[in-house]
C-alpha cells in the first residue's frame, strides 16, 4: 500500500518529466527567424529572433534584434528572453529583457503548433500571436485579443527563416542524398523515381505513377541553381512545366515555393535518412488548403 502511494504522488511529475513542454518550439530552433513590417502608426518593425536550449534544455533562450534607438537608425541585440514553466503553475510563461532597461514577462498559450503571448503593456493587455504555417513560415500578429477575437491589431506580418547553411550546401545535401532509385506508395499505385546528377551538376528526376501495372502519368523534374537562387523545375506530361524557388532551407529541408500557383504552390523536400525521404506539395483547392506527402523508400 505505501508503494502503491509513493507512486501515485510521484505520477504527475513522472508524467511531466516525460512530456516536453517545449515541443511547439522545436522547429524555431537552430534557425533565425527574420520579419519585416510597419506598425499601425506608420513606424517601421524589423526584427531578427533566434531560439535555443540552456540549462539541460530546462528553458528556452531567445537573442532579438532589432532597432535600438527612438530614431530607428541603429540595429543591433535589442532583446534577450526566457520562456520556462513556471513550477508554481506548471504553465509556460516567459520573460523579455530589453537594451533600454525594461523587462516584460507574461504567460504562453499553444494551440497546436501556434503561439499565443500574452502580456501587460501599461493598462493593455497585448497578445503576440504566432501562426504556423510550414516548419519556415509563421504569420505573426500584435494587438488586442479578447474572447477569442482581435479587438484590435496592431502589426501584421511574417517572420521567415534563414538558417546557417546557405543554398549551395542545401543543394549539394539533396543531391547526396537523393540520387539513386526510390519508390512510395501514392492514392491507388505506386510512384516510382529515378534521382541522377548530369555532366553540368544539375540533379535530375524522372518518375513514373503506376496503378494496376500501368503507367497513368509521367513526370521530369530538375534542380539547378540559377545565379544566386535554387531552382526546381517540374514538368508532368501533357502539362505545362511549373518553376519554384527555395525558399527556406536547413541541414535536412529544402522548401520551394511558387506564390502564383494555387496548387501546388509549396513543396518540401524533408531528408530523413540515407533510406528514406519526404516530399510534401501543399497549396489550395476550391478554396480549401489542401496537402499531401509522399514517403519515398530508396529500392535496393
Amino acid at each position: 500500500m505505501k508503494r502503491l502511494l509513493i507512486f501515485l504522488l510521484l505520477l504527475p511529475i513522472l508524467s511531466f518529466s516525460q512530456a516536453n513542454p517545449f515541443e511547439v518550439f522545436e522547429n524555431l530552433l537552430g534557425k533565425k527567424w527574420v520579419a519585416n513590417g510597419q506598425w499601425g502608426d506608420g513606424s517601421a518593425f524589423k526584427q531578427e529572433i533566434e531560439f535555443r536550449y540552456n540549462l539541460d534544455k530546462s528553458i528556452i533562450e531567445t537573442n532579438s534584434w532589432g532597432f535600438t534607438n527612438q530614431e530607428q537608425t541603429e540595429f543591433g541585440l535589442r532583446n534577450k528572453g526566457i520562456r520556462a514553466v513556471d513550477p508554481a503553475s506548471g504553465k509556460l510563461k516567459f520573460w523579455e529583457f530589453d537594451v533600454f532597461g525594461g523587462t516584460t514577462y507574461g504567460t504562453i498559450e499553444i494551440e497546436d503548433k501556434n503561439i499565443r503571448y500574452q502580456y501587460k503593456y501599461g493598462e493593455t493587455v497585448v497578445t503576440d500571436f504566432w501562426e504556423y504555417i510550414d516548419d519556415f513560415t509563421y504569420n505573426f500578429k500584435v494587438g488586442n485579443y479578447e474572447d477569442e477575437t482581435w479587438k484590435q491589431v496592431y502589426l501584421e506580418t511574417q517572420f521567415k527563416a534563414k538558417t546557417a547553411t546557405g543554398k549551395t550546401l542545401a543543394f549539394k545535401r539533396l543531391k547526396e542524398r537523393l540520387a539513386g532509385e526510390w519508390s512510395s506508395k501514392a492514392w491507388d499505385g505506386n510512384l516510382h523515381e529515378s534521382w541522377r546528377i548530369d555532366q553540368d551538376g544539375n540533379l535530375l528526376q524522372n518518375a513514373q505513377y503506376m496503378e494496376d501495372g500501368k503507367i497513368v502519368y509521367e513526370a521530369t523534374n530538375k534542380l539547378e541553381m540559377v545565379e544566386n537562387d535554387l531552382i526546381l523545375f517540374s514538368v508532368i506530361k501533357d502539362s505545362n512545366p511549373k518553376i519554384f524557388r527555395a525558399t527556406g532551407w536547413t541541414d535536412r529541408q529544402v522548401l520551394f515555393e511558387n506564390s502564383e500557383y494555387k496548387n501546388p504552390s509549396k513543396v518540401l523536400y524533408d531528408l530523413k535518412d540515407e533510406k528514406s525521404f519526404t516530399r510534401t506539395i501543399s497549396g489550395t483547392e476550391q478554396g480549401e488548403p489542401t496537402t499531401y506527402t509522399f514517403n519515398f523508400e530508396r529500392k535496393e
